[in-house]
């Protein structure tokens, strides 16, 4: 009976024993688990988010990628939140790269894998600046260049015009932006709309401003006839813009091609004066659009520095003149033997040197012929000649606008020319100043004048 008790006993104590060295051995630990997630595509460049969860807590979090081929680099580390929540940010390259998160804890390793592409951000360009310019002056835009998400984009970007009219563009200058701006000046002589491209990168896609309308202001006055006063009944291109600042006055010899257009026009046998007596003059003035443009008269030498003052202070004085063309371009006329002068006159041109007939008395040589006179103005300042007023008679009643009629001695185009020795005819003639100074003077007799 007693060893049948002693048996059950034993296997008892045998269990609990079993059961007591189980609860000292210590525990193993809990096996580690991950999840992880994030963008299929960002912008290179740009950071984005690796995010999940990562338990039991207390592990490293390494977050590595791989491009291509090519080896795991570590690019961030960090630690699961109590939570077990964590977010890893990385910068994204260009293109496709493996992204490859590992957690480690005493209960082993971890990891799992993500794809991710770099694509280039959309970016936002502008250009800024003033819209209003006068002419010959300079302007400054400032170019911005930024992505969509805010990021600034350095790099050289291209400034594109277009001339109002015209459906062409063309490049005007390169742009350095850096850190998202980046200034450039420009000129320009019309109205212009610019824009500014910028190119793609493994970083931004390309993209064009919308355009900036930089309207291009006259300097000068803009001269507007009265309702109802005729205009000229020939019609001539407007002169080249002046470039150079100033009334950038020239004094010439007569070239070649100058001769070649004046003879058997301005200039014919039996001329009182030959080329070597004569002088081209170059200068700038203020035509009635209120631009600056160049224009030219032929004068005889002696009087070349006269009428070169008399330009620069016409020029000063911002004097309109509708055009200043020599007569050549008119051609012959067989009326007034020399170039023709009454369409000179018809398109309001001023000119000097023409070796002619008076008008009203083609037999009686003019004074032209010397190249010691101008005609200024000639449309709104008409000729009482022996044919009647010309090149119109509507204008000789007329007194404005003032700053191209010419109907007092008190006017300051007249006073201008004559404190350079030019004397104004007055209501006999209201375009005719005639050079009475020291060059008229000293004109040498006609017959030492031909070539």
């Amino acid at each position: 009976m007693t060893s049948r008790l002693l048996v059950p006993l034993a296997r008892l104590a045998a269990f609990a024993l079993l059961l007591a060295l189980l609860a000292a051995a210590p525990a193993s630990a809990a096996a580690p688990t991950l999840t992880a997630s994030s963008p299929a595509t960002g912008y290179t460049g740009a950071s984005v988010t690796v995010s999940g969860a990562a338990t039991p807590p207390g592990g490293e979090l390494v977050l590595e990628r791989r491009v291509a081929d090519g080896p795991w680099r570590p690019v961030s580390t960090g630690r699961p939140a109590d939570d077990g929540s964590y977010a890893l940010r990385l910068v994204v390259a260009a293109g496709a790269q493996t992204l490859r998160v590992s957690y480690r804890s005493a209960g082993g390793t971890v990891a799992r894998e993500l794809r991710v592409t770099g694509v280039a951000a959309p970016v936002r360009v502008s250009l800024s600046g003033s819209h209003r310019l006068r002419d010959g002056h300079r302007l400054v835009l400032t170019a911005r260049w930024t992505t969509t998400d805010g990021r600034p984009v350095s790099g050289v970007a291209q400034l594109y015009g277009r001339r109002a009219g015209s459906s062409t563009w063309t490049r005007r200058a390169s742009v350095r932006v850096t850190n998202g701006t980046g200034t450039v000046r420009v000129r320009p002589r019309v109205d212009t709309t610019y824009q500014l491209r910028t190119p793609a990168t493994t970083l931004v896609r390309p993209a064009g401003s919308s355009g900036h309308v930089v309207d291009n202001l006259p300097p000068g006055r803009v001269i507007r006839t009265p309702a109802g006063a005729p205009a000229p009944r020939r019609t001539l291109p407007p002169q080249r813009r002046a470039i150079a600042a100033g009334p950038h006055v020239r004094v010439k010899k007569i070239s070649a091609r100058v001769w070649r257009s004046m003879k058997g026009r301005s200039w014919h046998r039996g001329c009182p004066v030959g080329r070597s007596s004569l002088r081209l003059i170059e200068t700038s003035y203020y035509a009635y659009d209120g631009y600056r443009r160049r224009g030219e008269l032929v004068v005889h030498r002696s009087v070349a520095k006269a009428t070169k003052r008399v330009l620069i202070d016409l020029y000063e004085a911002k004097a309109p003149i509708r055009s200043m063309y020599r007569v050549d371009p008119f051609g012959w006329s067989k009326r007034l033997r020399g170039a023709d002068d009454m369409k000179s006159m018809a398109a309001g041109n001023t000119s000097a040197f023409n070796c002619r007939g008076i008008v009203g008395r083609p037999g009686t040589r003019s004074p032209h012929s010397t190249g010691r006179s101008i005609d200024l103005n000639t449309w709104e300042n008409p000729y009482r000649s022996g044919w009647g007023l010309v090149p119109n008679s509507a204008w000789d009643a007329r007194r404005t606008p003032t700053a191209i009629v010419y109907r007092s001695r008190q006017h300051a185009v007249v006073r201008i020319l004559a404190r350079h020795g030019f004397r104004w005819m007055g209501s006999a003639d209201w375009q005719h100043f005639q050079y009475v100074g020291r060059g008229a003077r000293h004109l040498p007799p006609p017959t030492t004048f031909l070539d």
